[in-house]
């Protein structure tokens, strides 16, 4: 883990010191738990819009392609293949089945 030292305004620090409280964790663990939170935040967003596919967002966050589906679907992001795409590749797999 690499360390990095920032700037915080004092109302982002006000509400650190809130969840550390509220928690009971420490200010290193409360501030991690945070961009963690922000950057599941930012990816999700982007496989919303479209951005990048749901193997880029789980190499983003190194985790699993399903636990990237589960936080999206926490989220209340079921997806961003459209209609046409998804007939596409039920095609691809319908091709695949019958050529067993």
């Amino acid at each position: 883990m690499k360390a990095k030292a920032l700037r915080l305004p004092e109302d982002l620090l006000d509400v650190v010191k809130f969840a550390e409280k509220k928690e009971k964790i420490d200010e290193p663990t409360t501030l991690r738990k945070f961009l963690r939170l922000g950057a599941e935040k930012y990816v999700s967003d982007s496989y919303a819009r479209g951005d990048i596919s749901l193997r880029e967002a789980a190499d983003i966050l190194d985790i699993t392609t399903r636990e990237t589906l589960e936080l999206f679907w926490d989220a209340g992001i079921h997806g961003s293949a459209g209609a046409e795409e998804t007939l596409k590749a039920i095609s691809t797999v319908e091709k695949k089945v019958a050529k067993r």
